[in-house]
Formats: C-alpha cells, sequence, structure tokens
C-alpha cells in the first residue's frame, strides 16, 4: 500500500461514487443498481445512500424505491463558481451602477441561509449604506438574499428551513418558513426585490439576481441606502436589473 492510499477513506469514497454515478441515462437508480454500481453489497450500498440522503444529497421516491440527486448536490457546482470570485468579475458593473445611481451597491452570495457580502463599492453620501465585505446575514431578511433563496425549490427550502428560528429584526421582518414562501413566490414572479430593510430600521434597497450560464442564481447585486433619499423607483430598479444581467453575460 502507498503512502497516500493508507489514509484514504473508502467510505467517503464510495460515497463520491456514488453521486458520480448520476447523470445522463440514470437520472435515478434503485438500490440493487448503486450497490451494483459502486461494486458492494445492499446492505453496504444502503448505509452510504441512507447518510447521503440524511444529508440532503439524495432524494428518494417512495413509489419507485428509487434515488435522485437532491438539490444540494449543486451547491458543490455552485462552491466552484464563487471560488472564481464572483466579486472581482461584477467590480466594474458595480461601481458604475454607484456612480449612475448614487447609491452604496453590494455583491453577495448564498451560503445556506445566509447572504455573504463578497463586494462593496461605497457611495460618497453622507448617510451612506455600508455592510463590510465578510458580512453574513440572515438570507431571509435582505433584499440580496430574499433574490437568491427564490431560485430554490420547494424540497430544499424546507431543508434549510425546517427548524430554522426566524428572528424578528423589525416589524415587518418575515416570521415563519410558511410566510417565506409566500414571499418568495412573489419575488420570482417579479424577479427582484425592492422594500425597506427587514434588518435594520431607515434602510431601503433593491436587488435583483445574477445567473450562470445554465440559468441558476448564483449571486445578487443590490443599491441600497437611507429610507430619505432611496425611491424604489422604475427607472432605479431597471438599473439594477439592468447591472445584474450584464453580470450575468459574463458568467
Amino acid at each position: 500500500m502507498t503512502k497516500d492510499k493508507k489514509y484514504q477513506s473508502n467510505s467517503l469514497l464510495r460515497g463520491l461514487k456514488i453521486l458520480e454515478a448520476f447523470g445522463a441515462g440514470t437520472a435515478e437508480m434503485t438500490l440493487s443498481q448503486i450497490a451494483e454500481e459502486i461494486s458492494v453489497t445492499s446492505s453496504a450500498a444502503f448505509r452510504f445512500v441512507h447518510t447521503l440522503e440524511q444529508e440532503g444529497y439524495l432524494i428518494k421516491d417512495e413509489r419507485s424505491r428509487s434515488f435522485r440527486l437532491a438539490p444540494r448536490v449543486m451547491e458543490l457546482g455552485y462552491s466552484y463558481i464563487k471560488s472564481l470570485d464572483l466579486g472581482d468579475v461584477a467590480a466594474v458593473h458595480a461601481r458604475k451602477l454607484r456612480d449612475i445611481s448614487g447609491f452604496s451597491v453590494h455583491v453577495a452570495v448564498l451560503e445556506n441561509t445566509e447572504a455573504v457580502y463578497i463586494y462593496r463599492a461605497m457611495s460618497a453620501s453622507p448617510m451612506v449604506s455600508n455592510i463590510p465585505v465578510g458580512s453574513r446575514l440572515p438570507a431571509f431578511a435582505t433584499s440580496m438574499g430574499r433574490v437568491m433563496l427564490a431560485d430554490l425549490g420547494e424540497d430544499e427550502l424546507e431543508r434549510r428551513f425546517k427548524t430554522y428560528d426566524f428572528e424578528k429584526f423589525t416589524d415587518e421582518t418575515i416570521e415563519s418558513l410558511s410566510a417565506l414562501k409566500a414571499a418568495l413566490l412573489e419575488d420570482r414572479q417579479r424577479g427582484y426585490v425592492a422594500q425597506a430593510s427587514q434588518l435594520a430600521e431607515g434602510t431601503v434597497a433593491i436587488a435583483a439576481p445574477i445567473y450562470d450560464r445554465s440559468g441558476h442564481v448564483i449571486g445578487a447585486i443590490n443599491v441600497s441606502g437611507h429610507h430619505n433619499q432611496l425611491d424604489p423607483t422604475d427607472g432605479l430598479i431597471g438599473q439594477v436589473r439592468t447591472c445584474a444581467a450584464e453580470i450575468s453575460d459574463m458568467q
């Protein structure tokens, strides 16, 4: 046994091989098919599959007794895309949006239930909205978080928020998963979020999603400012959506 092989985890390798086995022509597989695919017994395959199902990487169809990949697997691909640094790609467009709008501009990505801020173009306004790069805010209560969550399916929302503690930040803050789903349905149909902050009083933001080439949301961009200055007019909303579309075209 080589030194490298000595430290390999066979269980991890088999779990990865199960995920890799799904693809064109094999969107669904039964337990016995999975066992055959990775050359283990059905009882051994059951342990791997059960773990992947519990962790949100596989979904079981009770009627056909077969398994398919869950949306969480897509997060692995999203993580790679994010590692290419969306902030660098978006920077020129974000600064342009700041200059033409006069408001602070932020770019964020979604990690589980948090909007993670990865780029900031600050306005020169004395009442500037300033969220530092690296900040992690509850996605359900932020404009960018909402437009990113709107891209998730019902099962994935359930997985992430079923036991989530919806903290009340303002009088308008969403308080439950059912209320979040209702808001996301409207966000999805509208294609953007423009609202007073549900996280901090006195701030208004307009956010639009950033897409990759396959049409999946990989991030969001917003303009934000004090409610006495920022009025979410059709023109300003259009500027934010145009900027998001320009960044999406570069992905």
